[in-house]
């Protein structure tokens, strides 16, 4: 489990620090950890970098860690605390703060190690499931299609487009509630969409499967739904063969 962090250990017993950091040296995880005897000297290593994890006392003189703890959000400091106290009274409330951990002293190696890989797995987590995300999102921004309109170019997923209806050389593009008008014909949007969900439905309409909730066939008209947003189409009686609907 190759990983290197950072730390912040803040408090004011400097024996503690020292056998605090000798602890963390030891488990092989840090490539950097710092040192500070109080919430002052804490905020000024705070404004150099940013630790992954900080190990904080709570009583302490002046600000005490629970002061310390609310006041980081207001400074865009987004570490995970571990409280290290010596006052097992306090769990709960650092529980209920949500601190990522909580240790006694004297601390044990065990429990520091257990605490550290817990992090180190969640941050792998945390950064897998941001790299779907990124993926998903540049995915869908390279599958949007390119609409040029009147007024200048518009880039449309084509998951959101219910259908598309031809406007003489024009072609009307709707997306629930919005209407694109752009400038290319029904041919030329037909050739940007996925081959796979669009109906191409005689000369006027290509119509995205997935939303078609009914078929009247007596009316010749199509119902289409997206997240509450309808729309219904009259198409000839004869292109309902068009629509394969069992």
């Amino acid at each position: 489990m190759e990983q290197k962090l950072s730390a912040l250990i803040v408090d004011d017993e400097e024996s503690v620090i020292i056998l605090l950091k000798k602890l963390l040296k030891e488990t092989q995880f840090f490539y950097e950890i710092r040192m500070a005897q109080s919430v002052s000297a804490a905020y000024i290593e705070l404004a150099q970098f940013n630790p992954d994890l900080i190990f904080l006392d709570i009583k302490m003189p002046g600000k005490d860690g629970f002061s310390f703890f609310h006041e980081l959000p207001y400074r865009n400091i987004n570490s995970r605390i571990v409280f290290v106290t010596a006052y097992d009274q306090f769990a709960i409330k650092a529980i209920k703060n949500q601190a990522f951990d909580y240790l006694l002293k004297p601390v044990n190696r065990k429990e520091l190690k257990d605490c550290i890989i817990k992090f180190i797995k969640i941050k792998q987590e945390e950064s897998s499931i941001e790299r779907v995300a990124k993926a998903t999102e540049l995915k869908e921004k390279l599958s949007r299609i390119k609409v040029n309109t009147r007024t200048g170019t518009v880039f449309i997923n084509p998951s959101s487009i219910l259908y598309c209806k031809a406007d003489g050389n024009y072609t009307i593009i709707c997306t629930g509630q919005k209407l694109h008008l752009s400038s290319l014909n029904l041919g030329r949007i037909a050739e940007q969409l996925p081959k796979n969900g669009f109906i191409r439905v005689g000369r006027s309409y290509i119509i995205n499967f997935e939303y078609i909730i009914m078929l009247d066939r007596k009316e010749s008209q199509i119902t289409l739904m997206r997240d509450g947003e309808s729309a219904i189409i009259t198409i000839p009686r004869r292109h309902i063969k068009d629509i394969d609907i069992i």
